[in-house]
């Protein structure tokens, strides 16, 4: 298949990846491509895959085993909705913990630059206690233990695995240095071409927004959760390093979007 330009910020969970994407992709007008948004979308297109639940019970090894299996289903998944997007020559910034180091082998002359971001044990277990606290999600909390052995046994893949193909990891500390972190990241990604401001720009955060009111819906259905909690959505005014945020549900994104683009400051 024909891979499309893509940069990666993979790592174990909890390294603080998806709050980075989303920074500098708004920074530096980059189309971002959590994969975790396309998480519901790919389960038609996928084998019939076990629950985590249980994946979990059968161990932490064999969770992580089936965590990269069903990754390397997905990556082809990845590529294809990122084509879709249309982007030219931009590459898309595509995050998550699905991307392993052994897997840019595969599509390297599609993979511009990548970097992976490895957590201290306790800051994945405060990432993920944190993410509990905003959601009444108790299957959720019953599975943490066995979340956080499994997280473990990714971290040491992705370490090991960087060792043997070459690519660059930065670790996160139990406190970390946010700042040293993001310069890492960029440092790593180097100057990539942006995404024009305007109408461009403007439709692939729509895109963004869209896809995460799809997810959250999904999520919401599947763990029967009465109300979900707000989170970011992008600006979409179409300017040049817009990094403003507004935060609300997909109910309120599509009230707030209703006479035109979502946008979420007065200087637009």
């Amino acid at each position: 298949m024909t891979w499309p330009a893509m940069v990666w910020i993979g790592g174990a969970p909890g390294a603080g990846k998806s709050t980075i994407a989303r920074a500098l992709a708004r920074r530096c007008d980059l189309p971002l491509h959590p994969i975790d948004l396309w998480t519901y979308a790919h389960l038609d297109r996928l084998p019939p895959l076990r629950s985590l639940a249980e994946d979990l019970a059968e161990g932490p090894e064999y969770a992580a085993d089936a965590f990269v299996r069903s990754s390397r289903l997905r990556l082809e998944l990845v590529a294809e909705d990122v084509r879709e997007r249309a982007l030219g020559d931009v590459p898309a910034l595509v995050e998550g913990p699905q991307l392993f180091p052994s897997m840019a082998d595969g599509v390297d002359a599609a993979v511009w630059a990548a970097v992976w971001l490895v957590p201290d044990a306790e800051q994945t277990r405060r990432t993920r206690e944190e993410r509990l606290a905003r959601a009444e999600d108790p299957a959720g909390r019953s599975r943490l233990e066995g979340l956080l052995a499994r997280d473990a046994v990714l971290a040491e893949l992705i370490r090991r695995e960087a060792a043997e193909c070459g690519r660059l990891v930065v670790e996160v500390a139990a406190e970390p240095e946010w700042a040293r972190v993001c310069r890492a990241v960029e440092d790593a990604l180097g100057a990539l071409p942006r995404l024009p401001a305007g109408a461009e720009l403007s439709w692939q955060r729509r895109y963004e927004n869209e896809a995460a009111c799809r997810q959250g819906r999904l999520w919401q259905a599947d763990i029967g959760l009465a109300e979900l909690p707000p989170y970011p959505f992008a600006c979409e005014c179409g300017t040049s390093g817009c990094a403003v945020t507004w935060s609300g549900t997909p109910d309120t994104y599509e009230i707030q979007r209703r006479n035109g683009w979502l946008v979420a400051h007065s200087a637009c």
